[in-house]
């Protein structure tokens, strides 16, 4: 019998140097893209067009100690750094880390970090060209192991329904979206053909966090500025928590309305917060909806069961309140190798998490709702690391 999966953690991050994906670019466009810079006391820094400088720091701790700055994509002998290597390397981390897969979130430099760049077919080309990164190098050594989310353009839905069909077309099934498919911070009504395409080609929503505005100005909740203000109201009390504001403008706006198959995967927010949080949704829904003249099919926080999943990093609270939860939609992340997860003890960490716990919790955490959020195959055999 091969191996099985027996922990997938559904937040991990690819961290690799500028030049392991720019390579993809057209060549016109490498003189604007990101580079590194070393940093006189050690380490290196991205230099980015449109940003200051961004030292490398907690988004390559490894194993620690956690730094601001300092950090590095190189050991002293040139080699990868933990968390920086191929994909190789990636399979023998999991393997030290007690781990049989990751869902495979972009780093923030690559994405986040290079949306200021004026000349936005520069920007789209290297999207493009991390995606392709992605799909050719990293995740095809083992794709049941290493399961990518590719990264969306945030300029306008034209281009980011472009990016998911190209994305499909070389093996990616997931993104991680920054925005709202309009390319602002909430929703708009053209947002709607790219739910509706991302549903027929089958590809997933997993947000990093959230996506678009994380909190409404709450100077202006009410007043008809703020996105959907009936969706900012809804968030009083919580709205400063990832992923609330974004839960709360897909229900009132309608979306998972006219498109119920539509499942949202919020990473590292974890997950003890969310009897309070969901709460709180359908108690100000209660107060408002007469003000604002509103009523929604359904309860927000029925909604929220029914199309949101929640990834938990160091949240053992959560498995103690497990009865509270809507346990068969979280997922545990180590968040690797990123500063405040797990590694290199991601599994005593969560064999002390379920110690004393019925196995069907642990098995549903860490196998069967990764498995079923991502389509894959929790009873099959998957890829071995390769010796050496």
């Amino acid at each position: 019998m091969g191996r099985k999966y027996q922990i997938i953690s559904g937040d991990g991050h690819v961290e690799t140097p500028p030049e392991s994906w720019v390579k993809y670019m057209p060549e016109e466009y490498h003189e604007r893209a990101p580079r590194l810079i070393k940093l006189p006391k050690g380490g290196e820094a991205w230099m980015i067009e449109g940003q200051p400088l961004i030292p490398n720091g907690q988004n390559i701790s490894g194993r620690g100690p956690v730094v601001t700055e300092g950090g590095s994509y190189f050991n002293e002998d040139g080699s990868a750094a933990e968390g920086a290597g191929d994909a190789v390397q990636r399979l023998r981390e999991q393997d030290l880390d007690g781990i049989d897969a990751e869902i495979l979130f972009p780093p923030i430099f690559a994405s986040r970090a290079i949306e200021n760049i004026a000349d936005k077919d520069v920007y789209r080309a290297l999207v493009r060209a991390y995606n392709t990164f992605l799909a050719k190098d990293f995740c095809s050594v083992a794709p049941d192991r290493l399961i990518g989310n590719g990264v969306v353009p945030s300029t306008g839905v034209d281009d980011a329904i472009a990016e998911i069909e190209f994305l499909k077309s070389i093996g990616i099934e997931s993104v991680s979206i920054h925005m709202f498919p309009n390319g602002s911070g909430i929703a708009q009504p053209e947002d709607d053909a790219f739910w509706k395409r991302s549903l027929e080609i089958g590809m997933r929503m997993s947000p990093h966090f959230g996506f678009g505005q994380f909190a409404p100005d709450l100077s202006s909740v009410g007043l008809g500025v703020s996105g959907d203000p009936f969706a900012a109201t809804l968030t009083q009390r919580v709205g400063g928590i990832p992923p609330m504001y974004t839960m709360s403008q897909l229900i009132c706006t309608g979306v998972l309305d006219r498109f119920p198959d539509l499942q949202f995967y919020f990473a590292e927010v974890n997950a003890s917060w969310l009897p309070w949080g969901l709460f709180v949704l359908d108690d100000n829904y209660e107060i408002f909806k007469h003000s604002f003249q509103r009523t929604l099919p359904r309860k927000p926080s029925e909604y929220a069961v029914d199309h949101f999943w929640w990834g938990i990093i160091k949240d053992p609270m959560s498995i103690e309140m497990r009865e509270h939860l809507p346990f068969d939609r979280l997922m545990f992340g180590s968040d690797f190798p990123h500063s405040v997860g797990t590694y290199p003890d991601s599994k005593k960490f969560l064999d002390d998490c379920f110690e004393g716990v019925d196995e069907k919790y642990k098995r549903m955490m860490l196998v069967d709702n990764p498995a079923n959020f991502y389509g894959l195959d929790a009873d099959a055999d998957i890829t071995e690391t390769p010796a050496g």
